[in-house]
């Protein structure tokens, strides 16, 4: 299979976490070329990829590529989409496509009316832990999920895998949100964990219930810290009618009719004397495989969780663009920031508030 060729409009932390990922598996995605328009970043960035950087749109859109990521604002992803709807180029969006509920249903309309072809670089639900949680699900080993509490991602993230678990599709809910602000000593961010700094910082923390109209509720808890704060850990509990997942302890209803104990184990490669690589092979409950790295026939290709699910959501676009199937739904990322929106107005006005149904949703 040839590689496939990506080009890169915007190129901030988020799109170079494609890239680091990406380097990994050079065998089955490649940069096809990075659009900047900031001319000095573009300079910059030239240097480590040369002949790669474009600074006038028109030329960067000229290349061969399979689909354009596009990594930039919410405020501004819809104008970019309408243009590379126009030409008819695939587009995997990093950031949901719309500020605000018109700007969704706008988004939509090119999907409907013009058949842009439109996914979203939501990856969460291909990360490991989430997949061996969502194959227990599926497998019936709880029972019916019929609740959650989800205090490990954020807003749309954290929303989406509200909704996948519970397995409420479209369903319209009411929500109800607060926030409060807590201190906390930082000691962590995007460029790594750091010990000069020793001021507390103000963290908010956003709480909400959402009540589905099949009875079905997702209590929603996170805070911005809980991403790369040490003091600040990230949970899930997901209950069922004779199971529950807690973070990584397991319970369900055995054969026998008794309770059975189990707990997630990794099995991760390059631990003490294993000499395979340093990579996630697999993760098991009870001797039963409930996940398998797609990129476990590459021991060496050292990737985190995260980039798992990156490098799987790229070649889940390239089979979506041969029809079979999507990487991750334009309708679903849609409801998923509708969902969001909700909540935040509901926090902001302090007044429960009700989802309606959107042009996007299915059946």
């Amino acid at each position: 299979m040839n590689p496939i060729q990506i080009g890169f409009l915007g190129f901030g932390w988020r799109a170079k976490g494609y890239v680091k990922a990406m380097e990994q598996r050079p065998d089955l995605v490649r940069i096809a070329g990075i659009y900047i328009r900031n001319k000095s970043k573009a300079e910059e960035e030239e240097q480590k990829y040369p002949g790669m950087v474009d600074t006038d749109l028109e030329n960067f859109l000229e290349r061969k590529m399979d689909f354009v990521l596009l990594a930039v604002p919410r405020n501004c992803a819809l104008d970019y989409l309408k243009r590379l709807s126009d030409k008819n180029i695939p587009v995997l969006c990093e950031t949901p496509p719309g500020a605000n509920v018109e700007e969704l249903i706008e988004c939509w309309r090119l999907k409907e009316k013009k058949g842009a072809k439109i996914q979203v670089a939501e990856q969460y639900f291909l990360q490991p832990y989430h997949g061996a949680c969502q194959k227990m699900v599926e497998s019936g080993m709880l029972g019916n999920v019929n609740n959650l509490s989800i205090s490990m991602i954020h807003d749309y993230h954290g929303i989406s895998m509200m909704r996948r678990y519970l397995g409420v599709g479209f369903e319209s809910c009411n929500i109800r949100g607060r926030s409060f602000t807590f201190p906390v000593r930082g000691n962590c961010d995007r460029g790594g964990l750091y010990q000069d700094r020793k001021e507390e910082i103000q963290d908010v923390r956003k709480r909400a219930d959402f009540v589905f109209e099949s009875g079905k509720v997702g209590f929603y808890d996170f805070s911005g810290e809980q991403y790369f704060n040490y003091y600040r850990s990230r949970h899930i509990r997901i209950q069922g009618t004779c199971g529950e997942i807690c973070d990584n302890q397991t319970v369900y209803l055995g054969e026998d009719g008794f309770p059975v104990m189990g707990q997630l184990i990794r099995e991760d490669l390059g631990r003490d004397s294993n000499l395979e690589g340093f990579s996630l092979r697999r993760i098991t409950m009870n001797g039963k495989e409930l996940y398998r790295s797609p990129f476990a026939d590459q021991p060496f290709a050292r990737l985190s969780d995260d980039e798992i699910a990156m490098l799987n959501l790229l070649t889940r676009m390239k089979e979506y663009l041969e029809g079979k199937g999507e990487a991750y739904a334009l309708e679903e990322a849609l409801q998923d920031t509708y969902l969001t929106f909700l909540m935040n107005e509901s926090i902001r006005t302090g007044k429960e508030v009700r989802a309606e149904r959107m042009p996007w949703a299915k059946i």
